[in-house]
């Protein structure tokens, strides 16, 4: 597995795990009779329950479950996390490809997580040919919302395309610390 993808998996379930417990907060029951009478919110949240083991037994099968009802509702967070299930492999096969095409999906209703991971994506060539002018077009989406975290790899990549430029090699060559004659 990729590295960048573990790093990025990580950091989204430690995210969703500082998220609020709902099922302890809302009491289990009352969040299952929610989702089961089709509250897209509520299927998708039983679902990271189930995904992290939230209040309730960890249960991949299940996350996934409530996560495509959630989805068939036309529930974008619920396309995301399905994206993610695909994109590491939790309890599915793993399947750049189709986690590709569940963060599209979510992308193309503004859900602004999905709009940065296909920033990420396009950027490392994950599921996807690399295309920096995509992962820019996708990190711009999710800045203009106001996500940092896409703010902050629009840097980067600007950072990179300035030093390339300055290099006139690829962005290979050391940049200077100081005066080259010796500090003379």
């Amino acid at each position: 597995m990729n590295v960048a993808k573990s790093v990025i998996g990580l950091a989204v379930c430690a995210l969703a795990a500082a998220a609020p417990a709902h099922a302890d907060t809302l009491g289990l029951a009352t969040l299952k009779h929610r989702a089961e009478s089709g509250n897209v919110p509520d299927e998708n949240q039983l679902g990271l329950d189930y995904l992290l083991g939230r209040g309730i037994e960890q249960d991949y099968a299940k996350a996934r479950q409530w996560f495509e009802k959630a989805a068939a509702h036309h529930g974008p967070a619920a396309m995301y996390n399905l994206g993610l299930m695909r994109l590491h492999g939790l309890g599915i096969r793993q399947d750049d490809a189709r986690a590709v095409a569940w963060f599209r999906k979510s992308a193309n209703m503004h859900y602004v997580l999905a709009e940065y991971e296909m920033g990420y994506l396009y950027q490392n060539g994950i599921g996807v040919d690399q295309d920096i002018d995509h992962a820019k077009f996708f990190y711009g989406l999710a800045a203009y919302a106001g996500y940092r975290p896409a703010v902050l790899a629009l840097i980067q990549i600007r950072g990179e395309e300035v030093l390339r430029r300055q290099d006139g090699n690829g962005g290979t060559a050391p940049v200077a610390a100081g005066p080259t004659d010796g500090g003379l």
